[in-house]
Order: C-alpha cells, then sequence, then structure tokens
C-alpha cells in the first residue's frame, strides 16, 4: 500500500513527467505525515491550503466523535475567539481541547489543556474573572467509587506554548451513583463574579439542582441552591442540563434528550440560600433559547425522503401573547439542532437553512423583541452530513464551528463570516457562555404530536 506522503510525491511525479501542470484547488487534500504538503502549499488546520489562499473553512481536528454540547465559544485575549472542544471518544486523545480562531479565519493547532485518559466526563467552559477558563465537570465513577462527582477546575488559558497548564480546583461535590454510561451533560452561565451550574441529581426519582458559587478568596462556594424534580417524561439519565440567562439575570433550565421540559428561576429572590424553581413544563417542541420575556424554539415539521431531511419552523413563545412561526425551513435528518448563543440581547443559533443540502452554514438571530433573520454564512468546502454546529458573535465576526460525519468519524470544521448587525439591539459586547446537549446516535427522530405546541 503507497503510503499519504509517498502517495503525493508520485502523483505529482506522474502529472509533470506526463508534462502536465497540476491544478489541485485551494485546498486539495489532508496534509501528509509531518505536516507534508505539496509545493506552493503549506498545511493549515490538518488540510494542506495554497500559499495566498484563504478557504472560507478550516479543518483542524478529526475525532471519534464530539457531542453537541461539547462545543463552547469564548472571545480571545488576543483577539478573535477560542473554541474549547471535549473529544470524549476518541482512544489515546479524550480530552479537552483549545483552539484559537483569528478573525481572518486562520486557526491554531488543536491544544491540549485537560486530558483524562478512560474516564467519563461532560463538560461545560465559561471564563473566569482572573482570566483562566472555568471548567465544570461531572465524572462517572472508577470502579473503587459509587458517586458521580461535579468539579469546577481554574486551568490556565495563557501557558506557554508547549507546556501543560496549571490546573486548580475552586469546587466539588458528589452525588450517589445510580448507572449508566456516561454522565446526564451538565450547563453553566457566569456573570462576572458569579457562577450558575445546573446538573442532574438522579436520586429520589430524578431532580435538578441549580448551584449558585460565588468568588470566596481563591475557592468558589455555593450562596444559593434551587432544585424541581424532572417530569415524568424525562428520566434521570437523559436529564441534560441547559442553562440561558437573559440580561436581567432570570434563568432558565432545559432538560431532556428527545422530550423537553423547562423551568425558570430569578436570582433575586433568593432567601436564606434558596431559590424557587417553577414546575418543569414539558414541550414537543426543541427549546433553542429562554428569556424572562419568552422562548424560542425550533418545530419539526412533515419528514421528506427525498432529500432526508425535516420540514422546521421557529416559534417564539412570549410570556404574555400570542406565538410567532417562522415557516419554510429544513433540517437533515443527521443534524441535531443545538441551542443558540447569547448576543446583542437576544441569542445566535445554527445551522439554519432553507436548502436540504447546506451548502453553507448559516446563522440566524432572534430577540423577544426581533424577528428570526439570517445574520451570518459561512461557504462549505466540504460535503459531508452536518451532525451539529455552534454559533458565537464577537465585534463584527460571526464564529462558527461544526462537526461532520466522515466514514466512521467526524470531523470538526470553523469558519468566520461577516456579522450582518442591522436591526439588532444595541447590547454591544454581552456575550455569556451557553451550552446544549445530545446523544452519539445517528440524528433524532422525533415524532410530531398532536396539537403541537410551544411551552
Amino acid at each position: 500500500m503507497i503510503g499519504r506522503t509517498a502517495r503525493y510525491v508520485w502523483v505529482l511525479s506522474a502529472l509533470l513527467g506526463a508534462g502536465c501542470t497540476p491544478e489541485l484547488g485551494d485546498v486539495p487534500f489532508a496534509c501528509g505525515t509531518g505536516g507534508l504538503c505539496p509545493e506552493g502549499y503549506s498545511c493549515q488546520a490538518t488540510v494542506c491550503v495554497r500559499d495566498g489562499a484563504s478557504p472560507t473553512s478550516r479543518r483542524p481536528k478529526r475525532v471519534a466523535w464530539i457531542n453537541p454540547p461539547e462545543m463552547f465559544w469564548l472571545s480571545a485575549p488576543g483577539g478573535g475567539a477560542t473554541l474549547l472542544v471535549n473529544d470524549g471518544f476518541t482512544p489515546g486523545a479524550r480530552g479537552i481541547y483549545e483552539i484559537h480562531v483569528a478573525p481572518d479565519g486562520n486557526v491554531s493547532e488543536p491544544r491540549a489543556i485537560f486530558t483524562y485518559g478512560g474516564a467519563v466526563i461532560s463538560s461545560a467552559v465559561v471564563p473566569l474573572p482572573d482570566g483562566r477558563y472555568g471548567v465544570v465537570l461531572v465524572r462517572f465513577p472508577n470502579v473503587d467509587s459509587d458517586e458521580t462527582t461535579l468539579e469546577l477546575l481554574g486551568i490556565e488559558r495563557t501557558s506557554a506554548s508547549g507546556s501543560t497548564p496549571a490546573v486548580e480546583k475552586l469546587f466539588s461535590t458528589t452525588t450517589p451513583f445510580l448507572g449508566g454510561v456516561e454522565p446526564p451533560y451538565v450547563g453553566a452561565a457566569i456573570d462576572g463574579t458569579t457562577l450558575n451550574i445546573a446538573w442532574t441529581v438522579p436520586s429520589g426519582g430524578g431532580r435538578v439542582e441549580v448551584l449558585h458559587l460565588e468568588r470566596q478568596g481563591s475557592l468558589w462556594n455555593p450562596t444559593w441552591k434551587a432544585s424541581a424534580s424532572l417530569p415524568p417524561d424525562v428520566p434521570p439519565l437523559s436529564g441534560d442540563c441547559q442553562l440561558f440567562r437573559d440580561d436581567g439575570g432570570v434563568l432558565t433550565v432545559r432538560v431532556g434528550f428527545e422530550s423537553y421540559a423547562l423551568s425558570t428561576l430569578d436570582p433575586a429572590t433568593a432567601m436564606d440560600g434558596m431559590v424557587s424553581m417553577t414546575t418543569f413544563a414539558p414541550t414537543t417542541d426543541e427549546p433553542l433559547f429562554g428569556w424572562k420575556d419568552g422562548v424560542f424554539a425550533m418545530r419539526r415539521g412533515d419528514y421528506d425522503p427525498a432529500n432526508a431531511a425535516f420540514a422546521v419552523s421557529y416559534v417564539f413563545t412570549p410570556a404574555m401573547g400570542m406565538p410567532t412561526e417562522d415557516k419554510g425551513f429544513t433540517m437533515p435528518e443527521t443534524t441535531t439542532p443545538f441551542v443558540g448563543t447569547p448576543f446583542e440581547g437576544g441569542a445566535l443559533v445554527a445551522p439554519v437553512s432553507r436548502d436540504p443540502k447546506l451548502p453553507t452554514v448559516d446563522v440566524a438571530w432572534r430577540s423577544p423583541t426581533e424577528p428570526l433573520r439570517i445574520v451570518a454564512s459561512v461557504p462549505r468546502t466540504s460535503t459531508g452530513s452536518i451532525f451539529s454546529s455552534r454559533a458565537y458573535g464577537l465585534g463584527d465576526k460571526a464564529y462558527v464551528a461544526w462537526t461532520e460525519f466522515y466514514e466512521s468519524n467526524m470531523d470538526l470544521w470553523i469558519g468566520v463570516s461577516d456579522l450582518r448587525r442591522e436591526g439588532m439591539g444595541m447590547l454591544l459586547g454581552r456575550s455569556n457562555h451557553v451550552r446544549g446537549l445530545s446523544r452519539p446516535v445517528g440524528g433524532p427522530q422525533v415524532e410530531k404530536a398532536e396539537g403541537q405546541g410551544a411551552p
């Protein structure tokens, strides 16, 4: 068998020997061993790129699997944005990686900031006020333990290239382990020096706890807690938590994997170390973001076998008043929708498309007062089936990460697009982190219920 490096040399030699001048294109193929590329090309984010070319997307990592909840965008201290990815399935490479993305689309090589061998871990990442990554972990126990552990780690962001970042445990609590193959996903949202964490406690029939942590010296300690029982349609091991925070501080908790439910709580009502949560309200839609003034969700319609895609619409249900629905969109059956990221008083979601082939990764924005609109588009240079994506707005740029199926693996792709901000709110610089959830399955299978509506 000819190796990839030898194959480059053989093909180019054959073309040149035949009197041909090969036209390979701007991004012809993956880099060879040691970053080898043909003359006139350089290895950028695992792909050979023609010198002087600026591809619309880059592929920095090939993995066994990345769950949609395990991609997090943060602003980078030196400009641009940083993507944090929890690769929990690639043998010998399980860990959390940072990838820096410049406003012009250049992408750094992935760098491991935390590795965990064969452990099973779900995570959330937020920026700590001291400049470190705040990494929230839910760990399944090893063979000698019978507890599930929730931890907050402070991980150094600016360690020298090639060095191991310093890691400090800032908070930890446990709950009895009741079985399963991986932990429910954990949600986190930070506002200055206060951090909220939502996770599922499986004992007692299953409930969600929201812990409010505040920085006290070098550690973070809980100052209040909220709790609510899971609804009957969401079993404890599917009680994956997503935590939304609006600009007024009100929190919305989404739980579920295929069946979803929502609860809200207002930290301003804290008394004697407790905050009340509303009873979880089930919904047949897929909530993408929640504010005090309403919920933004995706609604599935009929399945189109010719295009292997669902018809979808986007619904905003206000706290008071009638829902509004934007129709005419589509979602491939292999694609798992992801929740929004807060931006300019609203939320960014991706991919939102009217084309089932998704030739571009389009980003939409919606707020409680402004209608849905496409605000950014990243042309794809690949043709794989998209699994999920995560958009992030910073200044006049939209940063988008998405995963595609590639044979028995996944490719992680990243692109940057100009952001069309016309008509957005003037809440500049507000982009608190939120996250979503999924499971490693071959695309969602959701039946449309009779009388389907928003929560």
